[in-house]
């Protein structure tokens, strides 16, 4: 058995091996909500025997301890430290499952402890799961462990893709992250590629040179989210156990005057409806995270730690999704969802507030002192955007909000709208009134003719 799971939000992948004989498997890089494995191996006649991290993860929450819960063991890199019970392997040892050999290669770079690993079956193609040291079409970063220690990790990146390279070119590779993810540039969109076809077309194994190797890397490195920090330290000391092999708990519903007195202590509430939606009537101070797959990659960014949180706007279904995305970043406090949506909050008599609308070209005919804030990444900043505009990427604006003018109106935009209203939200709930999100985004600032943008 080899089989791969992919969350979307996160663009994480991780894996089920296993031997068909002795119906023994192993996790690779299990995601917090463990019960996907755990159903797919009962399904399979099979026992979970090991949980294998590559490394710490930084960017979503290990579902290693739930499945050291129910009998797995935990494996790890060489210096990992994990604060639980876990074996860490040396770089050449061998973990049997009945007839599969699983073969670790410690390859730091990404991080010191990083190991990938080599899987043959009888029968089968051999395979090398890469972690985060090898994509399709990019490699890992070296920055995640702390500035001091990036150069180094550079040169070990460049050391342990050299040692790689050297396997054979039929080996398919199986990196643990797509196209999106944020533990690397340049990722491309396809699951899975060979040792030949990196070596032909990834650019960033064109470099005979270390130095010029970390150059090139680190001069294209993407943005860090501060979450990424807390994700670390809570996949070292271990998340707290909340039974996850056995699922998800329902989410249960919350009456909005039950809803409005937890957010009055605190709480902060989610509005998982659309951008325009959200700008014709929310709850005051709600944050505008639109339901699909990227509500737990922008609830990373931008929700404080350890918060409780309260979801509106979305049905059962819907929010039952956001609560696990939102707990796969280490969001543990979803309170519940509330009954009746916006519409019975505002038949409550609750608190409502509402972000204007403008178009692309009302910019240019609005009298006032408008300040354009392009929320988008610097990247695609730098390659256009509307003059006199500034640059805070949508990510980064709650620890930014003080290089802000006071006394200017602000109008949002991102790429096509979902990044401004979150932006737009999170001014509102800073408590700035004149507030403006632009509909449409920048696709619908260069369709307009030259003559009538801003």
């Amino acid at each position: 058995m080899f089989q791969r799971f992919y969350d979307e939000g996160l663009a994480q992948a991780s894996f089920l091996i296993g031997c068909d004989r002795s119906r023994q498997m192993a996790v690779v890089d299990p995601r917090r909500d463990a019960s996907i494995y755990v159903e797919a191996a009962r399904q399979a006649g099979g026992t979970i025997v090991a949980a294998i991290e590559t490394h710490v993860h930084a960017d979503f929450v290990s579902g290693a301890c739930e499945l050291a819960s129910v009998g797995a063991r935990v494996l790890a890199g060489p210096g990992a430290g994990l604060a639980f019970d876990h074996h860490e392997v040396r770089d050449g040892e061998v973990f049997t499952l009945g007839d599969v050999a699983l073969t670790f290669l410690h390859t730091p770079g990404h991080t010191f402890e990083h190991v990938a690993l080599a899987v043959h079956a009888p029968e089968q193609p051999d395979r090398l799961l890469t972690g985060d040291l090898l994509f399709v079409g990019g490699v890992g970063r070296p920055d995640l462990v702390g500035d001091a220690q990036t150069r180094a990790l550079a040169g070990r990146l460049f050391d342990s893709l050299q040692r790689v390279m050297q396997l054979d070119p039929r080996v398919e590779v199986h990196p643990g992250h797509g196209a999106g993810s944020l533990c690397g540039a340049g990722i491309a969109s396809e699951p899975s590629s060979t040792i030949g076809r990196e070596a032909e077309q990834n650019p960033m194994l064109r470099y005979a040179d270390r130095e010029a190797f970390a150059a090139a890397l680190l001069a294209d490195v993407p943005g860090r989210p501060a979450y990424f920090a807390r994700m670390k330290r809570v996949n070292q000391e271990g998340p707290e156990l909340l039974g996850l092999v056995n699922g998800m708990r329902r989410l249960p519903g919350i009456r909005p005057a039950a809803a409005a007195a937890l957010a009055a202590d605190g709480a902060i509430l989610i509005d998982l409806r659309s951008a325009e939606a959200f700008a014709q009537g929310h709850p005051d101070g709600a944050i505008n995270l639109g339901y699909g797959s990227k509500v737990g990659y922008w609830g990373g960014w931008v929700l404080p730690a350890a918060t409780p949180l309260i979801l509106i706007g979305a049905d059962a279904g819907r929010a039952q999704d956001a609560a696990v995305q939102l707990l796969r970043v280490g969001f543990d406090r979803v309170e519940g969802l509330v009954d009746g949506g916006f519409e019975a909050w505002s038949a409550a008599g609750l608190p409502a507030a509402e972000i204007a609308q403008a178009a692309a070209d009302d910019l240019r005919s609005d009298s006032r002192r408008v300040l354009v804030l392009d929320v988008r990444s610097a990247r695609e900043w730098q390659a256009g955007h509307v003059p006199g505009s500034i640059n805070i990427p949508a990510g980064e604006l709650p620890d930014r909000f003080d290089e802000l003018p006071q006394d200017a109106a602000i109008a949002t935009i991102c790429e096509g709208g979902y990044r401004s209203s979150l932006a737009a939200s999170l001014l509102a709930r800073e408590g700035l009134t004149d507030i403006v999100n632009v509909t449409g985004g920048m696709a619908a600032y260069r369709a307009l003719p030259e003559a009538a943008r801003p």
